[in-house]
C-alpha cells in the first residue's frame, strides 16, 4: 500500500513539473511570427502585414506612401485608440492598447550586451544595469542595442509606438504630440529625403533574409 501511494505521488509530482517546464518553455513558430507592427504601433498579422499597412495608408494606390498620407493614416490609428473621443491616449487607453490590441508587447526595456550607457541605472549588486525608459521609443537603431517589444516587429527601433509619442512624459499623449511622433517616424524612413516611401526602399524587417 505504501509503495502504491508513493508511486502515485511520484508520478502526480512529474506530471505538475512538466507542465512548469511546458508553460515555460520558448512558443514556437506561429501567428505571432507574421505579426507586422505599423510605425504607429497598429498590429498586422495578415501573411504580408508591411504590405497590407502600406496599401491601406495609400489611398491613392499609387504605390507612393507620401508624408500626408502618413500622418492620415497615423490619425486614424489615433481615432482606434483614443476610445472616449477627447483627443488624448491617457493611461487607461493605452492599457488597453497594450493587454487587447498589441498585446505581443510584454517588453518595454532594450538589453545591451556590455557595458553601461547613457541614461543607464546602475542595478542591484551582480544585476546587469537597466536602461532608462526615458530613453526608448525614438526609433534610432543604436548599435549593440537588441530589439524589444513593438520593434521586433517593425520598421523603427521603438520597443512602445504609443508611449514613444509621449514627448513631455506626462502619461498622456495629446493629438499634437502625436501628429510630431507621426512627423519623425516618416522622417526616420524617408532616408533619401525626397518626401514618399515606397515598400522596396523600407528598412529590412527584423529576422528578414537579406535579398540574394
Amino acid at each position: 500500500m505504501t509503495r502504491r501511494i508513493w508511486l502515485a505521488t511520484a508520478s502526480l509530482a512529474a506530471g505538475l513539473w512538466a507542465g512548469v517546464a511546458a508553460a515555460q518553455a520558448p512558443a514556437g513558430p506561429g501567428p505571432a511570427a507574421r505579426l507586422f507592427i505599423s510605425p504607429s504601433g497598429e498590429p498586422f498579422r495578415d501573411d504580408d502585414g508591411l504590405a497590407a499597412w502600406f496599401a491601406g495608408a495609400d489611398r491613392d494606390g499609387d504605390t507612393l506612401l507620401t508624408r500626408p498620407e502618413f500622418e492620415a493614416d497615423a490619425e486614424r490609428f489615433f481615432a482606434v485608440l483614443d476610445a472616449n473621443g477627447d483627443g488624448v491616449i491617457d493611461g487607461f487607453e493605452n492599457q488597453a492598447y497594450e493587454r487587447q490590441i498589441a498585446p505581443e508587447i510584454t517588453r518595454l526595456s532594450e538589453t545591451r550586451p556590455q557595458g553601461p550607457g547613457p541614461g543607464d541605472r546602475p542595478g542591484a549588486d551582480g544585476e546587469r544595469p537597466r536602461r532608462s525608459l526615458a530613453g526608448l521609443g525614438r526609433g534610432k537603431p543604436e548599435p549593440g542595442v537588441q530589439r524589444q517589444g513593438a520593434a521586433r516587429y517593425g520598421l523603427l527601433n521603438e520597443p512602445h509606438p504609443v508611449r514613444g509619442a509621449d514627448a513631455d512624459l506626462s502619461g498622456r499623449i495629446s493629438q499634437v504630440e502625436w501628429r510630431n511622433a507621426a512627423v519623425r517616424r516618416f522622417n526616420l524612413l524617408d532616408l533619401d529625403g525626397d518626401g514618399v516611401l515606397t515598400l522596396d526602399t523600407l528598412p529590412p524587417l527584423p529576422g528578414a533574409r537579406p535579398p540574394r
